[in-house]
């Protein structure tokens, strides 16, 4: 009866000494695969991490000046003002120094 409880406790007798080694150098592929991988991950990341922040300051850089944007926005919205395309003229002539 005791011999039973041992067998259903899912214990298995060790067989041959060399199953566990052969099982730690399994594990010991399996860990040196995940680290590679985990490395090449990295790299990756890197890569597209740089990628996106050229791609974010690209925009930045073409840009133009805060002034003339504001500039460029306030006459596109006087422009929808009835009558005030005529008197938009004169203001080019104004605006430039």
């Amino acid at each position: 009866m005791f011999q039973g409880e041992e067998q259903s406790s899912g214990v298995e007798p060790a067989g041959d000494g060399l199953e566990s080694y052969r099982r730690l150098i399994e594990l010991q592929k399996q860990m040196i695969e995940l680290s590679q991988k985990h490395e090449q991950s990295k790299h990756a990341y890197a890569a597209l991490r740089k990628l996106v922040a050229s791609e974010i300051a690209k925009p930045l850089v073409a840009r133009r000046p805060l002034r003339h944007r504001l500039k460029q926005s306030a006459s596109r919205l006087l422009n929808h003002v009835p009558g005030f395309a005529s008197v938009s003229a004169n203001l080019r002539s104004f605006g430039r120094k």
